[in-house]
Order: structure tokens, then sequence, then C-alpha cells
């Protein structure tokens, strides 16, 4: 048996500590990715939770407003924070003057010091889902 490394147990040694260098630097980014994937989810399920209350009320008692949301979930996202809007429907939308209402529900928070909002919009009319 000949004593030291052959080439070939060379280039596997640098091969495979490549491969670590290249996995180990993608974690942060990887860490980063999940985190804002968990704040996207998070605030779809804040904005979801705002749509069916507002789903709850009986149409008559649905009045036009803006108000902010008081969700405790609010508190996981950083700088989290919302807002409901209840509209009347816009009358390029109901022509006939139909009895419909329009909810939006946004909700912003920061990642990595950027702006990120998502918005749901629906419409609640008398006699539609759970009316």
């Amino acid at each position: 048996m000949e004593k030291g490394f052959s080439l070939v147990e060379s280039l596997l040694v640098v091969a495979v500590i490549g491969s670590v260098v290249f996995l180990m630097a993608n974690i942060p980014n990887a860490l980063m990715l999940i985190a804002k994937s968990n704040h996207v989810s998070l605030a779809r399920e804040i904005a979801v939770k705002q749509i069916e209350s507002k789903r709850a009320i009986n149409y008559t008692n649905l009045v036009n407003d803006n108000s902010t949301i008081s969700d405790p979930r609010l508190n996981l996202l950083p700088q989290g924070s919302g807002t409901v809007a209840v509209d009347d429907c816009s009358p390029t939308i109901c022509k006939n003057g139909e009895p419909v209402k329009q909810v939006t529900v946004t909700v912003n928070w920061k990642d990595n010091n950027k702006s990120q909002a998502i918005t749901l919009k629906t419409m609640i009319g008398e006699g539609g889902i759970n009316q």
C-alpha cells in the first residue's frame, strides 16, 4: 500500500467541502424566505378572519365604515397593522343599484424594512352567503 492521497481522493474531498460550503451559504437566505412565507400566511389568515366576521353580520346591520383590525396576531407580524373598509358597491359594478357592499381588508407589515401588504376584497349582498 502506498502512503498519501491520490488525485481522485483529493478531488473528492474538495467536492464534498465545496458542497458543504455552498449549502451553508444558502441557509440564511432559506431562513429569510421561510420567515417571509410565514408572515404572508399569517397576514392572509388575519384578513380572511376579518372577511368572515363581516359575512356573519346581517346585511341590514352592515354599515359603511373604515376601522382598524384589532386581531392580537398582528403582534406576530413586524410592525403589523390592518384596516377593514366597508363601502357601497361601485356604480360601475352594481349598475342596477343592487344591495351589495364591498369589503376590503388590508394587512400591512415590514419584512427586512420593506413594506408588505395583503389586500382581500369581497362583495356582501342581501340574501348572499351567510345571509
